[in-house]
């Protein structure tokens, strides 16, 4: 029989060798953002949806990014036809039906969808990080594969799921963002890259 002192030191030794083990999810995200944050240039296809205290509805999107420089091209918005975004995270145009509105990025999206989104954040959202423009992040929750679950920024809880391997590493194809009333949800069927 192995005496009580013994088994409380060996108890002791494990507890304290396991708490000083690093997770594998915190180096796995730390390799996964790590990867996915110097990819810049890209081009997304799906549907958004989108809610807010007064209006609501869905669209088609095409999405490419270059750098700063995005165009977002958005069918059947809104009961109209179309809408297209273009600009970077300073000054933005909006083309829909024959009129065209230039300000700053967060305006116009506001004035397109009704919600506050930090427009400049939205490409580190697309991708499952979170944005280094803004706030830091909380509430980090992260798969054992390093990816994002879920985090708080700028105020939005945001959710992200259905990730996709791609070649420049695991890429959402689910995006949940909510706050207060307002709630937006990306659905994203395709991701490609230019040729390198």
């Amino acid at each position: 029989m192995i005496p009580i002192g013994y088994k409380i030191v060996a108890l002791v030794l494990v507890i304290s060798g396991c708490s000083s083990q690093p997770t594998q999810t915190s180096g796995s995200w730390h390799q996964h953002s790590a990867q996915i944050t110097p990819m810049n240039t890209w081009r997304v296809e799906g549907k958004l949806g989108f809610k807010s205290a007064d209006q609501g509805g869905s669209a088609s999107f095409d999405w490419s990014q270059n750098q700063q420089q995005y165009l977002l091209s958005l069918r059947g918005p809104f009961g109209t036809g179309s809408a297209v975004i273009s600009g970077n995270s300073v000054i933005a145009q909006l083309h829909q039906d024959d009129a065209i509105a230039i300000d700053e990025p967060q305006q116009l999206a506001l004035r397109l969808t009704g919600l506050p989104i930090p427009v400049q954040a939205l490409s580190w959202w697309a991708r499952g990080l979170p944005s280094p423009n803004k706030d830091a992040a909380t509430n980090l929750i992260t798969n054992a594969n390093g990816t994002a679950l879920s985090f708080r920024q700028a105020g939005w809880e945001l959710a992200f799921s259905r990730y996709d391997s791609t070649p420049d590493g695991n890429l959402p194809g689910k995006i949940v963002g909510q706050l207060g009333d307002h709630s937006f949800k990306l659905l994203i069927s395709r991701w490609s890259f230019p040729e390198k």
